[in-house]
């Protein structure tokens, strides 16, 4: 192939048309950051450049799917920077930049946590790189030692991700200046025992469904109250947020067949997040089966006596 043809392939990818790429197969961040460098031609701190200011002080993390082992040939590769305010972007606001199937640019003055979101696709793989302002996850953090705290499913995702990515590079020991302590269990208790409350609660309205003989939605309730029990248990694993492709941390994601062996519920439930519906269906059964499962993934949560005590404080989740 000449040269004139690898360049118009490389125009074909887009964010809607990745290339394949091995970067799933990193390990740690020492092996990401010379695999990222060959693949797309730029280091990654050249990419962050692109975005923010060279001499800003930050934190850079890989986050998502590749540090959490669920990635395949196709991932995108996310990227957060952690930043002191907005005047550490390049461009604020994304001035200057032209929106296409191979770069985007997303900017909210509203939004206190982020100040840009900005796609790339370079060589073929999707870059993303979100950029997060220190002192506003300090303030969450504080927000979620309060009494009745609420967040909103950005915050969630940010500081989800963040604590379970690799740490690439910093500026002048950047995280232990800001006083930023990422490994702070506030947030997992939070997200279990919400997602927990969420699995009772979408149990209780598909029990009410199948009165009224609504059995796809009974159905539909029960699925999300499985799903929901699972994500707390995951939050109580220290994994907070998986996005859609959770299911993979019982499937193909690295450690998941260790985690199934160890806890066999977690295969166990499967079926029940794809309830059979139509001739021969019995709804009342599957809900049944569907509460046996949230019983039993409160006892595995609960070993741990963090998540214990927090979910026998928690007024939405009752006593068994």
């Amino acid at each position: 192939m000449g040269m004139q043809d690898q360049a118009r392939d490389r125009l074909e990818y887009s964010i809607v048309a990745p290339a394949a790429h091995s970067l799933h197969e990193s390990r740690n961040a020492d092996d990401f950051c010379p695999r990222f460098a060959e693949f797309t031609g730029q280091p990654v701190q050249q990419v962050v450049d692109q975005t923010v200011l060279n001499g800003a002080p930050k934190a850079v993390y890989l986050t998502g799917s590749i540090p959490l082992g669920m990635a395949t040939h196709g991932s995108d590769v996310d990227i957060v920077v952690l930043v002191d305010g907005r005047d550490a972007l390049v461009a604020r606001d994304g001035a200057g930049i032209t929106n296409t199937g191979q770069r985007l640019a997303f900017a909210n003055e509203n939004d206190l946590l982020r100040a840009g979101l900005f796609l790339n696709v370079m060589n073929g793989v999707t870059v993303e790189v979100s950029v997060a302002m220190t002192p506003v996850i300090k303030r969450i953090y504080q927000r979620l030692r309060a009494k009745g705290p609420e967040m909103n499913e950005v915050e969630i995702m940010t500081l989800g991700r963040i604590s379970t990515g690799w740490l690439l590079y910093q500026s002048n020991d950047y995280l232990q200046r800001s006083g930023l302590n990422l490994p702070d269990p506030a947030l997992d208790v939070y997200c279990s025992t919400r997602h927990f409350s969420y699995s009772l609660i979408y149990r209780l309205k598909a029990g009410r469904a199948l009165e009224l003989d609504d059995v796809a939605q009974a159905l539909y309730l029960g699925r999300l109250s499985v799903e929901a029990a699972y994500l707390a248990y995951f939050a109580s694993e220290g994994m907070s947020y998986l996005g859609a492709k959770w299911l993979a941390q019982v499937g193909h994601a690295r450690g998941a067949s260790e985690r199934v062996r160890q806890h066999p519920l977690l295969k166990e439930g499967i079926s029940l997040l794809f309830p059979a519906y139509g001739a021969g269906s019995e709804p009342a059964k599957y809900l049944q089966v569907a509460g046996e499962f949230l019983h039993a993934m409160r006892n595995l949560i609960e070993r741990k006596t963090l998540f214990r005590i927090a979910f026998r404080t928690c007024p939405q989740i009752y006593p068994i």
